[in-house]
């Protein structure tokens, strides 16, 4: 039986090399299955010029084998349109220059999949069928917590988005999607939830409390990048206000995340904080190998998210067995069902007695624990990279 050859776009992973989030993480591990699929003959696709090595980083993740079927289309990426007039003409150029060039290279495969960056025009008008994952819509929900220029070229992108199938990770991130396409056909989108690294299971290593300077033997956890939407003033906020009402001295704050500028301004925000800020641990980027002790040892994982379009951290403490404490909007509950406490995104006294009851009650944590232990088992990359590429 002939294979089906599948153009991947790495573009994220090789962006984001060495400080992967959630949506590296998912590209990568859809990568590695599909990648030794019988059905499947998979070429990653090198559309950019910046960035990691392809072929170091294929090599370092596991995926040298693919090294021989890299396809570099370095300037194809530059022929999806933009808001910008400059880059417009710029587009234009790059089109009228590599179009015949890269479409004779493009209809030698029968699949292209993007894991959430643009499509350009050249790859709709080749023989292809085109996938596309769009994640969330967060530029569009929540313009103030992007640089505008973003926002633009995100709504610009959304506009021209025409793939034969469209996923979404949440049945949320698909409902905003429609307010913003509604002329998209039903039968081109649909569904397909992510899933957390098997890696992800209680684990107990003490090595992190000096390695990530824990002064405390309990902590309650946030991991996250830094920006806006992800709440994170709100959670210091209701900390210091479950420290001062509880009296307790032998817990901490700990902070996960790459050191972005939102790092910077959070770090100067704790900094004029006038108690407890010692308590308030920013540990930078932790490696993938430290974070299941790091979820597995916290007395609560916290994740106030304004919106997110799966939520992939709380699938990761949930397999590690730690209570999970989150808000009722866009997809979240979609992923905690009722394994999870939920609170107000905004009433910093709903959180602090949330950690109060987690601190004082090892009932209720082992009752979570439980809960989202087995509520995780829902989710997994077999059936998530099933339903993505339609195996049976």
């Amino acid at each position: 039986m002939r294979k089906t050859k599948l153009l991947y776009d790495i573009e994220q992973l090789l962006m984001f090399a060495g400080r992967e989030t959630g949506i590296c993480r998912m590209s990568l591990e859809v990568l590695k299955q599909i990648s030794k699929h019988p059905k499947y003959e998979v070429y990653p696709i090198l559309t950019i010029q910046k960035g990691e090595n392809p072929e170091k980083y294929l090599k370092e993740k596991g995926l040298g084998y693919l090294v021989p079927n890299l396809v570099k289309m370095p300037y194809l990426k530059k022929t999806a349109q933009s808001y910008n007039l400059y880059k417009k003409i710029r587009c234009w150029f790059l089109t009228q220059k590599y179009t015949r060039q890269y479409m004779h290279q493009l209809n030698q495969y029968d699949e292209y999949i993007s894991l959430f960056s643009p499509i350009s025009p050249i790859v709709y008008k080749s023989r292809m069928k085109t996938k596309m994952i769009i994640h969330d819509l967060f530029p569009l929900l929540l313009p103030q917590t992007c640089i505008p220029s973003f926002v633009r070229k995100f709504r610009s992108w959304i506009r021209q988005v025409k793939a034969d199938e469209i996923i979404f990770d949440s049945q949320s991130t698909l409902k905003d999607f429609l307010k913003f396409r509604p002329d998209y056909p039903e039968k081109q989108v649909k569904v397909v939830y992510l899933a957390a690294d098997e890696n992800f299971k209680p684990t107990i290593d003490r090595v992190i409390y000096g390695k990530y300077k824990i002064p405390t033997q309990k902590y309650v956890l946030c991991v996250s990048d830094f920006n806006p939407r992800k709440n994170l003033l709100y959670v210091i906020n209701s900390f210091i206000q479950f420290l001062e009402e509880s009296k307790v001295q032998d817990i901490s704050l700990v902070m996960v995340g790459p050191e972005t500028d939102g790092y910077q301004l959070l770090l100067n925000q704790v900094s004029n904080i006038k108690t407890h800020k010692d308590k308030i641990i920013f540990t930078g980027y932790v490696m993938d190998s430290d974070m299941p002790a790091l979820y597995s040892q916290a007395v609560a994982f916290l994740y106030p998210s304004l919106y997110e379009g799966f939520g992939l951290p709380i699938l990761e403490a949930m397999q590690c067995g730690t209570p999970v404490v989150t808000c009722k909007n866009s997809s979240l509950p979609e992923v905690g069902g009722d394994a999870v406490l939920y609170v107000s995104e905004t009433d910093v006294q709903e959180m602090a007695d949330a950690m109060a009851e987690l601190y004082n009650n090892p009932q209720k944590r082992e009752e979570l624990c439980q809960k989202g232990i087995q509520n995780a088992q829902r989710f997994s990359w077999d059936k998530t990279v099933q339903q993505i590429f339609n195996l049976k």
